[in-house]
């Protein structure tokens, strides 16, 4: 089971990585010109993603793997820009007269030249200067534009070459339909989306989906952007550090291999080279616009754990020196434990406007007329910007730059757009600064792919969507109207879902019924009270209306060696009472952890620990319960609670021995520092409630590229709650009142580092009487192996101990960064790994000033992290442990 978990979770992420690339789109025409070709060298051998811009509209879009391209445009007369790295660029006027138009390119190879024009001061390698030059332009061409609205068209394709069978069978995806449901081997999945997108400075994107179209049959997630939201004028770009960051000095060498003269500029060709081996650099060629200092076309090699990928970018002048990507490519594969398989992704650009961000009094623009619908307002600068802005231009006017005088460009921008953000007409978003809309009643449908489609499909691709064709065919069609071969797959398709489970098995647009299977791993589990336990679960998932959701899930199960039946009946109702609620119950009998399953032990590890070694770490007791919660979103963050819960709670003793030796003994089910005798555990009825709200609040600092290693976002959470038992309603025997406060908080504070800090503090006023799973009980791990993060979680403490119905005071606090110790080590800085410093203190009246500190190495191949801690009881030494945690991006 604790295999089935980590391959799921670093599937997953496989499987994100890959809808990263189902991105934007191109214009729907419906009455243009098609111009089609294939571009070709001086040898005949086609020329795979060249870019074809059209300066009229303002498009670019690439030719596929075989050197194919296609264009619709309407009628009139354009000039085209073919280019590609290595190659001439061609220049084509074409008139569209017809309704398609072959127009053969071939290229010749460019030279380079390194002589006679350029000579640059000192005898250092003149990429140096360059490079030293263009990062200390970064951040201006990072925040040069205000706004921008473009058609895009996307295509991505993937294929797995080998997926093991255990990963067919085991693996399943968050629909709860297994990995082997989605893909074949040998395969090619086709991803195409039609998009209009929306920028707005400093990070704001929304994306309009208005067609979509794919070869995987079953899934129907919008296209998200991936690419377009990042900039290799960024300090991280790709999950890599750009090799124009501020600190790219001290991670790359540059070598300078000439120019070639494109229009009214030079364009330098800077070799980039790593100087370690490391899953956060990039190599491979950028080219660099004179006097300019801005990006033409860039080539870059990277890995990111299992995966390798190479990116292509072109940019061109869209006037007034707005030098913007027109094209995008990224090819790659990926290895992983067995796991291998390539990947492709491809986008057509056509901006429609273009308003630069505060560069003058009167804003340019490229398309008046658009631009012109824009409410764009003038701001003053404050005196300590136009200060800080003249330092900038100052540093980066000067002819030869220092490594110091780069970073200190770096500083003073940052300090710029902070200051930007203390005025009013610039604003951070607060919560998301990427919105999607992706509803079905605005998608078209209707539309002829092959009339817009900007990259044309290869044979592969082609293929398969002739096989999602039939797939769906063989799905809706009548059996009775089917081959006998085609009845026999039916059937034996039939067989497996009821065997194995499926995610959807109903046909019901609006309707969703998930069910596990029959042998389903999940449905299986093992503890030392129950001993073998078996259930059968079923999912329905109604969709009534748009944004409105209907969840019921009835569960039935036995547990064979208490000789018990359990199960449970939920209920979710989200966004039908009001916008904004949530109202949900659940209602039936089983056995619980005595702690709450967000700060208990995994069952699965549990269950491993318990069969294979005798370790029931769990203690469990049974109830019979309803309970029912409420929440309504008051306002953005703002979001009050109230539930109420009766509960008949009954003792449980073990029923299960252990299988492999009659010299070990699970220990009794009794919580460590209660017995068998205390009230707390006793047959008792409870009836309570409480009463709640939380504040959710995402700090934005543009201002601060956060590491993409860390994980770790920018927000505080406040949670304020009451609850109190009542006697005498339904029998209840319970009489206490508990207030909680809890405070958390996450945030990056410098460019590789952060913090992520919790406290909680709360105080029962009455406990005359009370179950001991309503106690307040702590986040600890007593097992030495976890399946979560370290974070804000005592690592040295039983997991029951010290659970109180008194008061109580806790803090966790983890400085993560990329380097502390380790990383420093050059055979660990080859890995997108980071380090914490942990610290974790509590106090009862029972423990007082008890505390722990650690060190742990984390995010090893996407999921893995080790550590090391010790814990002190006021300034005494108590003990020390290494821990092992299993846990993505957590």
């Amino acid at each position: 089971m604790l295999t089935k978990i980590n391959f799921q979770s670093t599937v997953l992420k496989v499987y994100s990585f890959f809808a990263v690339f189902i991105l934007f789109v191109t214009p729907l025409f419906t009455n243009g010109q098609v111009i089609s070709g294939l571009i070709r060298d001086e040898q005949n051998n086609p020329i795979p993603y060249a870019t074809i811009f059209v300066k009229e509209t303002k498009e670019g879009t690439t030719s596929n793997v075989d050197g194919k391209f296609q264009l619709q445009l309407p009628k009139g007369n354009y000039n085209l820009t073919i280019r590609s790295m290595g190659f001439l660029q061609e220049n084509k006027i074409v008139s569209t007269q017809t309704d398609s138009l072959n127009l053969p390119i071939t290229l010749k190879v460019q030279k380079f030249e390194l002589k006679e024009v350029k000579v640059f001061p000192g005898k250092e390698d003149p990429a140096y200067f360059i490079m030293r030059k263009a990062m200390a332009k970064a951040p201006f061409y990072r925040n040069k534009i205000k706004h921008y609205s473009a058609d895009l068209y996307i295509k991505s394709n993937f294929e797995f070459t080998n997926i093991p069978k255990l990963y067919q069978n085991k693996i399943e995806l968050d629909d709860g339909k297994k990995l082997k449901d989605y893909f074949k081997e040998n395969v090619t999945y086709v991803i195409e989306s039609q998009n209009k997108i929306t920028y707005d400075y400093p990070d704001t994107y929304d994306q309009k989906v208005i067609s979509k179209k794919t070869s995987l049959v079953g899934i129907d997630e919008p296209p998200v952007m991936g690419l377009i939201t990042t900039s290799i004028y960024e300090e991280r770009p790709f999950q890599a550090i750009s090799p124009l960051s501020s600190v790219a000095l001290k991670h790359y060498n540059f070598q300078y291999e000439g120019y070639i003269t494109v229009g009214d500029f030079d364009v330098f060709k800077i070799k980039v080279t790593p100087k370690r081996k490391s899953n956060e650099l990039l190599d491979g060629y950028m080219y660099i616009v004179d006097r300019l200092w801005c990006v033409y076309n860039l080539d870059l090699n990277s890995s990111f754990e299992f995966f390798n990928f190479r990116i292509k970018q072109q940019y061109q002048n869209l006037d007034n020196d707005n030098w913007l990507p027109v094209s995008y490519n990224i090819s790659g594969n990926i290895s992983m434990l067995g796991l291998r398989g390539n990947f492709y992704y491809g986008s057509s650009v056509k901006y429609d406007s273009i308003v630069e961000n505060y560069q003058s009094e009167i804003q340019q623009e490229i398309d008046a007329n658009q631009v012109a619908k824009e409410n764009v307002a003038v701001r003053e600068k404050s005196d300590k910007e136009k200060e800080l802005t003249n330092q900038a231009n100052a540093l980066s006017a000067k002819e030869k730059l220092s490594n110091a005088d780069v970073k200190k460009v770096s500083r003073l921008n940052r300090k710029i757009l902070k200051e930007q953000y203390r005025d009013s007409t610039i604003v951070a978003s607060t919560f998301n600064s990427y919105n999607i809309e992706d509803k079905k009643d605005s998608l078209q449908n209707n539309i002829v792919w092959d009339t817009i489609r900007a990259i044309p499909l290869t044979p592969a691709e082609i293929q398969s969507y002739r096989l999602a064709d039939s797939i769906v065919a063989l799905e809706t069609m009548d059996i009775d109207s089917l081959s006998a071969d085609d009845k026999k797959k039916k059937q034996q398709s039939k067989f497996n879902k009821l065997l194995f489970g499926h995610y959807d098995l109903c046909k019901d647009s609006s309707i969703r019924l998930g069910y596990d299977g029959l042998i389903s791993t999940g449905n299986f589990d093992f503890n030392a009270v129950d001993g073998y336990k078996y259930k059968q679960a079923l999912r329905f998932r109604i969709n009534p209306d748009s944004g409105k959701y209907v969840y019921i899930n009835p569960e039935l199960g036995y547990a064979f060696n208490r000789k018990a039946l359990f199960g449970s009946l939920e209920g979710q109702f989200i966004n039908v009472l009001a916008d904004g609620n949530s109202f949900g119950f659940k209602a039936g009998k089983q056995s619980n952890d005595f702690k709450n399953p967000n700060i208990g032990i995994s069952p699965a590890l549990n269950a491993i620990s318990t069969w294979f070694f005798a370790e029931n770490y769990m203690k469990l007791y049974e109830t019979g319960f309803v309970y029912f919660e409420i929440t309504q979103r008051i306002k953005k963050g703002f979001t009050v609670l109230a539930n109420a819960n009766y509960d008949h709670f009954y003792p449980l003793e073990n029923h299960a021995s252990y299988l492999w030796s009659d010299n070990k003994v699970f220990s009794p089910n009794i919580p460590k520092g209660l017995t068998a005798t205390s009230s707390a555990l006793q047959e008792q009825k409870s009836f309570s409630y409480a009463l709640g709200f939380e504040f959710k609040q995402r700090q934005r600092k543009p201002w601060l590229e956060e590491s993409p290693f860390l994980f770790i976002d920018d927000f505080y959470t406040l949670r304020l709650n009451y609850k109190q038992g009542i006697t005498g309603i339904f029998d209840s025997e319970s009489d206490f009142n508990q207030l909680d406060l809890s405070w958390h908080q996450q945030a990056n504070i410098s460019q590789t580092a952060g913090i992520d800090w919790h406290l909680n503090a709360g105080y029962f006023f009455n406990n005359d009487q009370m179950h001991f799973s309503q106690y307040h009980h702590f986040k600890t791990a007593e097992i030495p192996v976890l399946l979560s993060s370290f974070t804000n979680t005592f690592q040295l403490l039983n997991d029951y101990e010290f659970s109180t119905n008194k008061s109580y005071i806790t803090l966790g606090a983890e400085y993560r960064t990329e380097y502390i110790l380790l990383r420093y080590f050059s055979f660990i800085n080859r890995k997108t790994w980071s380090e914490s410093l942990h610290f974790n203190y509590l106090s009862t009246p029972a423990l007082e000033n008890y505390w722990e500190a650690g060190y742990s190495l984390n995010s090893l191949f996407f999921a893995g992290n080790i550590g090391v801690f010790t814990g002190f009881k006021g300034g005494d030494f108590e003990s020390v442990s290494v821990k092992v945690s299993i846990s993505v991006f957590d």
